[in-house]
C-alpha cells in the first residue's frame, strides 16, 4: 500500500482531514496535498506526521523481526 494511502487511512480513523494535518504540520493544505499526490515526503516530515497522528514507523524483516525507527531532530528552531 502506498504511503499516502496509509496516511489517508490513519487520518480517516482519527476523523482528521488533510487540512487538519497540514495545519498541525505548519504548512498549507495545498503543499501537503502536493506531497500526498506525489507520495513524496522527507524523513523529517514523516516523523512529524507520525507524532501528530500518534503513530510509529517500523521496518519488518522477512523473518518477522520488527525495528521501530526513531528520529531525533536536535536542531533548534
Amino acid at each position: 500500500m502506498p504511503l499516502n494511502e496509509i496516511i489517508k487511512d490513519i487520518l480517516k480513523s482519527k476523523k482528521m482531514s488533510q487540512t487538519d494535518l497540514a495545519k498541525a504540520m505548519g504548512t498549507t493544505r495545498q503543499n501537503l496535498n502536493n506531497k500526498m499526490s506525489r507520495d513524496n515526503f522527507t524523513i523529517k516530515e514523516l516523523f512529524q506526521i507520525t507524532q501528530i497522528l500518534d503513530s510509529e514507523i517500523f521496518i519488518k524483516e522477512k523473518n518477522g523481526i520488527e525495528h521501530i525507527i526513531n528520529y531525533n531532530n536536535n536542531e533548534t528552531d
